[in-house]
């Protein structure tokens, strides 16, 4: 075949987004998306595009990422076109999208060394997260803002935040600059204040319990090492009792972990405390000295002292202690999630049931679906989606649960407008196989953008 007519049959495969032969070493899935995205962003055709990314879902691969990708992009292509019953049906597919074997890695690998009693386990990928192209659209600021350890700075950017709602107020008002700041700011005393009420009466009803741990002992890590914030961190991964945060415990996944500690004892904010074991000076968690450990390279284990004790044994007996039901529950994640969180049977059933009187409890039990753990997970790309499964063995309980509040829904998204708009890509429904109640939820820069300067 001549050049000129070889370029051109090229040139026409890709226009028409046709399968094409497959780069060297290429699989199924890669090529995929590879064309879906070319239909996305280079020749800007959404059919063409929304085409590959269906195909894609439908493969079965173990390349998650790819699929995860390529189901965020369908949704923004959905949502472009005003397809919201498109949006959820995609939003149904993320946990099994795929079908491939369980993969591992979910977590650093000392955290299989967690105490048996977690029974709530969570985990965030930092670095994946601060990668995603939303991240990167966002104001600066805003990322600074959530991981900052340094009160000061916080203050200033709480004010920054504050002019930029005072500057859309203003605009949007027709009003001035410093009447928007004096609205907001007597907006913000009231909230406060209610949020003070509110607390005041909780406490009276019952004690409130001690913050994990990881609360307060991730930043106190941090300025031990001589950090701002966590933002070099990989992966952060938490566990706790659900009826007891004291027992509760972090492993953090960092690089350089060696010369960071380093340099805490050489400045004497980290004092040995034991083999692989120092303890952050100055610092306590309910009367024990708060400590970290490095168990395995470039790992960290931060704990109260009582509890370091308990990890650190496990590790040395070489015997995973992470409980067998939270562990199956964290397999069932796709692994490529920006963060998640997983809760065993007994603990959602205590969280969402344990301050109610026996009467009303049994009642509730009897009405909804039985709960077998529930699955958390979070993707950040150009959207933010937060995706909830339930797996339940009362499947016709859930499928009326799921009737009741689609129709709370439609309602609320009827005689509000504002509502309906935040309501829009909010999604419950049913496992294919009935043996799930899902729960999908995404936002757009744009929705963020809204409720930060609202």
């Amino acid at each position: 075949m001549p050049y000129p007519r070889l370029f051109a049959w090229m040139a026409a495969v890709a226009l028409l987004g046709g399968p094409g032969p497959a780069a060297a070493g290429e699989s199924s899935a890669q090529r995929l998306h590879r064309k879906g995205v070319h239909c996305m962003e280079e020749i800007e055709r959404a059919e063409c595009a929304i085409e590959h990314f269906e195909a894609l879902l439908e493969e079965r691969t173990e390349e998650r990422e790819l699929l995860t990708d390529g189901l965020l992009r369908l949704i923004k292509l959905h949502e472009k076109a005003g397809d919201d019953d498109a949006v959820h049906a995609v939003m149904r597919r993320f946990w099994d999208a795929g079908r491939g074997k369980l993969r591992r890695g979910h977590l650093p690998y000392t955290a299989r060394f967690l105490p048996k009693d977690f029974d709530v386990v969570g985990a965030a990928h930092m670095q994946r997260m601060l990668a995603a192209p939303m991240k990167q659209r966002l104001p600066p600021e805003l990322g600074e803002y959530v991981l900052t350890c340094d009160e000061d700075r916080r203050k200033e950017l709480e004010e920054l935040q504050l002019y930029r709602k005072a500057e859309a107020r203003a605009k949007l008002k027709n009003q001035s600059l410093q009447a928007a700041l004096n609205e907001l700011g007597a907006e913000s005393r009231n909230q406060a204040a209610a949020r003070r009420q509110r607390a005041e009466a909780r406490d009276q009803q019952r004690a409130r319990p001690p913050k994990p741990v990881f609360a307060d002992g991730m930043c106190a890590t941090a300025t031990a090492f001589g950090e701002a914030s966590p933002e070099t961190w990989t992966r952060i991964a938490i566990g706790f009792h659900h009826g007891d945060w004291r027992r509760s415990a972090a492993v953090i996944e960092l690089p350089g972990l060696a010369a960071r500690i380093a340099a805490g004892v050489a400045a004497g904010r980290l004092s040995p405390a034991g083999a692989n074991t120092w303890t952050v000076v100055g610092r306590r968690y309910e009367g024990q000295a708060l400590q970290i450990a490095s168990l395995e390279l470039d790992e960290l284990v931060l704990a109260s002292e009582g509890m370091m004790r308990e990890i650190a044994a496990s590790h040395r007996r070489g015997k995973r202690s992470l409980a067998k039901e939270v562990d199956h529950l964290i397999a069932g994640v796709p692994v490529d999630t920006g963060f998640f969180a997983v809760a065993t049977e007994g603990a959602v059933r205590e969280l969402g049931f344990g301050g109610m009187t026996k009467g009303r409890r049994k009642l509730l039990e009897l009405l909804l679906p039985h709960p077998e753990g529930i699955q958390i997970a979070g993707v950040v790309h150009e959207y933010f989606g937060m995706f909830l499964r339930m797996p339940t063995d009362t499947p016709v309980k859930a499928g009326m649960l799921v009737d009741i509040v689609r129709r709370m829904i439609t309602s609320q998204a009827d005689s509000d407008e504002d509502a309906a708009e935040s309501l829009r890509l909010l999604d419950v429904a049913q496992a294919s196989d009935k043996r799930a109640l899902l729960l999908g939820y995404v936002l757009s820069l744009g929705q963020i953008e809204t409720m930060m300067l609202d």
